[in-house]
């Protein structure tokens, strides 16, 4: 069933996935007209409402559209009762911005079914739940000169970063025994994968306790709660876990660390940022396995990082997923482990059996491009939002 022509206001702060979306759009047949600004303060901007007041008021649009979801934008919508859909790739969301949520004109899409539920049941009813999509037919365009392809090879590779969590800082004023208790939670959830227990296990009483001892050093105006603290402690996870997966793998084989900042490791080669557009592709592809731990705090979605690898005809190798087993079958399409040293062990079988390996990435691939296509999500997109 095909869609009716719309004309959209795009509203873009230097997103990833900007190019594949507009593009799209275009190619479907609409009409697209970008505003591009980069926030001081995404909660306040004088001149930016001014602007795009202007655009909103001196033409006729269907939707303001937006990679993420902004609170100035959605109450400028609001105000000139123009729909707004945002689609987002982070996760979780910034807790203030859910203040902006209900606005009727709202259509705010996250990729993290756990999340998108946590909302609805907080009584925001203008939360909808959609993965995310990769575009095949750039990444299936793209040419890779030999030397780029020579310095890309790799048996392990990682893009991304290890996290700086302020846990450390956070739990700075209190006592041995809430900084035990602490790294007992933190312990047992590296642990486990599949189910997400930090909610459960940050109570009223231990913030309070927390709360309490920042009094101690005369911070009076600190007040930590239940979301900082999760967050600050599934920061850390993450951080741990990548930090010694790259280190083991280091240790074990060729290893490539693709990130922005310096970070001090042993074993895993350093090798500095890539580019989203065409140098993380090639990175994905040549290198024979990509290790892609998820961010611990989503808890069930399936992250951007993820479907770019399987698009770009990589292997993914992830930690085991909600969401991410219910589209792709472990082994099969991608490979998941269940704890550290399970991601050792896959890892070290694939790399010996390389026949198994490169089906995988195919599998992987065809998966994505049939199921995680840029149409397909659009489609939704404008259905959900009554503007076909």
């Amino acid at each position: 069933m095909g869609i009716n022509v719309m004309k959209i206001l795009f509203y873009d702060m230097g997103s990833y996935t900007y190019y594949d979306f507009v593009s799209n759009l275009k190619k479907a047949g609409h009409t697209c007209k970008t505003v591009y600004y980069h926030f001081p303060d995404k909660f306040e901007d004088v001149f930016f409402c001014e602007r795009f007041a202007w655009y909103l008021t001196n033409d006729c649009y269907d939707a303001v559209v937006s990679v993420n979801f902004f609170p100035l934008v959605a109450k400028l919508c609001h105000k000139y009762h123009v729909k707004y859909i945002s689609w987002c790739y982070d996760s979780p969301l910034e807790e203030r911005l859910s203040e902006s949520f209900d606005y009727e004109t709202n259509y705010i899409f996250l990729f993290d079914k756990v999340e998108v539920s946590q909302y609805q049941s907080a009584g925001h009813t203008r939360i909808f739940h959609l993965p995310l999509a990769v575009n095949t037919d750039r990444l299936d365009s793209l040419v890779f000169q030999p030397s780029r392809i020579a310095s890309c090879s790799a048996d392990v590779s990682f893009v991304g970063n290890l996290y700086e969590s302020p846990l450390e800082a956070l739990l700075y004023p209190a006592g041995g025994f809430i900084k035990g208790y602490v790294e007992g939670i933190l312990q047992a959830q590296l642990r486990i994968y599949g189910s997400y227990i930090l909610d459960e296990l940050v109570t009223d009483e231990l913030l309070n306790v927390i709360n309490a001892s920042f009094k101690t050093i005369g911070q009076t105006g600190v007040s930590l709660n239940h979301r900082g603290l999760t967050y600050a402690i599934a920061t850390e996870i993450t951080h741990l876990e990548r930090s010694f997966l790259l280190e083991q793998c280091g240790e074990l084989w060729d290893t490539r660390f693709y990130a922005s900042k310096p970070y001090d490791l042993k074993s895993a080669k350093l090798c500095g940022p890539v580019k989203y557009s065409d140098e993380m592709p090639c990175v994905f592809r040549y290198s024979k396995l990509n290790l892609c731990p998820t961010l611990k705090c989503i808890q069930s979605g399936i992250p951007l990082r993820a479907l770019d690898i399987m698009g770009s005809r990589g292997v993914l190798l992830s930690n085991w997923q909600p969401e991410l087993a219910e589209y792709f079958e472990d082994g099969k399409d991608c490979i998941m482990y269940e704890s550290m040293e399970d991601a050792l062990a896959k890892a070290d079988f694939y790399l010996q059996h390389e026949d198994l390996r490169k089906q995988i990435a195919v599998n992987g691939y065809q998966k994505v491009k049939e199921n995680f296509s840029y149409p397909q999500r659009i489609r939704t997109l404008f259905h959900t939002a009554g503007i076909e």
